[in-house]
């Protein structure tokens, strides 16, 4: 029922918002001047690029809003350390609580790999070296793509296989951060959410990205694959199939709170009522308390994604957390591009 009524409200939210976008056009052009400008800066050799002595895999987008980065950020250490590396994460801290070391996405990757490695610090540059005096020989730069001013070995960008430009508008007025023609820094792209699309439109959309990369950029499809609940809070793991037929209240606070609804249905669960806020929104307890009270109302089990339940960590209340992994749809990249040998 939720779902019809905000579609009930999409046209004229819709009209309201390319009104909105003509007024800001202008102020786009502005901002893609800055953004070229900058960029040229770096190209050229004006502004100074800072090189860490150990290889620096930078994950990144080009659009405003959830792509998917941080299961890539996952597989990348899990991948790392498979290959007998010391792996570390650095990254800005966007949403961080004050006084936190760590932001949602953060001790999301701590519980689930004890004992890596992160540091985040606006300033990367000085996060990175903080991260080779702790002992990392390898470094994931989480959201990396325009903070140029670390050097990085490898460049890949997430894409939302959907809509990988977006509406092809600049900020303010659309969701690029930066033109398509900036791909072409990247070493490779992935195709996140890719299963959502038949097979030959994920070839069309590849061929539409790979025309914006440089030849022989590889460009990889792949998906978000739920991998298990867990019950919180005492943590027991419960396999998927508790979930089909399970009536659900949603609450998350991501990028893409759309994609938390078709996930959750795609696993067979009855989404009665969802409770979204912005990105890395911090939880207050009456917000808690209110989507408590809806899964009661609804008889039904409180259901959040996993980095929205790492800002709540130690919240007594019973939910489900739902724990998604990345997944590639045919070859993923490998050990040269993400500079992953060990030197003898």
């Amino acid at each position: 029922m939720f779902l019809r009524a905000r579609r009930d409200r999409a046209a004229p939210v819709s009209a309201a918002l390319r009104r909105l976008r003509r007024v800001l056009q202008p102020l786009s052009w502005g901002y893609g001047g800055a953004v070229s400008a900058r960029n040229a800066m770096f190209d050229l050799g004006v502004r100074r690029i800072e090189r860490l002595p150990v290889p620096v895999v930078s994950v990144g987008n080009v659009t405003v809003g959830g792509t998917g980065k941080t299961p890539l950020v996952l597989w990348l250490v899990a991948s790392a350390q498979r290959a007998g590396r010391r792996p570390g994460v650095l990254a800005r801290g966007y949403g961080r609580a004050r006084g936190a070391a760590l932001n949602d996405e953060g001790t999301m990757l701590a519980a689930r790999l004890p004992g890596l490695l992160q540091v985040q610090d606006p300033d990367r540059a000085r996060g990175g070296r903080r991260l080779v005096e702790l002992g990392a020989d390898w470094i994931v730069m989480d959201d990396g793509f325009q903070h140029r001013r670390l050097h990085r070995d490898t460049d890949l960008l997430c894409l939302d296989a959907a809509a990988p430009f977006a509406d092809g508008r600049l900020l303010p007025a659309g969701d690029l951060r930066e033109a398509p023609a900036s791909l072409r820094r990247a070493q490779a792209v992935i195709l996140t959410r890719a299963d959502r699309l038949g097979a030959e439109e994920r070839a069309r959309v590849a061929a539409r990205v790979g025309a914006a990369l440089g030849p022989g950029v590889p460009v990889f499809c792949a998906q978000h694959a739920a991998r298990d609940v867990l019950a919180r809070p005492d943590g027991a793991a419960l396999p998927l199939a508790a979930v089909r037929g399970r009536r659900v209240v949603l609450l998350c606070a991501i990028g893409r709170p759309e994609s938390f609804v078709e996930t959750a249905q795609g696993l067979g669960a009855e989404v009665v009522d969802a409770v979204r806020y912005r990105d890395h929104h911090q939880f207050t307890p009456a917000e808690l308390r209110d989507a408590v009270d809806r899964a009661q109302r609804h008889d039904a089990t409180l259901l959040l994604t996993e980095k929205d339940d790492a800002r709540v960590l130690d919240w007594p209340a019973p939910r489900w957390v739902l724990r998604v992994d990345l997944a590639f749809l045919g070859p993923a990249p490998g050990a040269p591009l993400l500079q992953l040998e060990v030197s003898a």
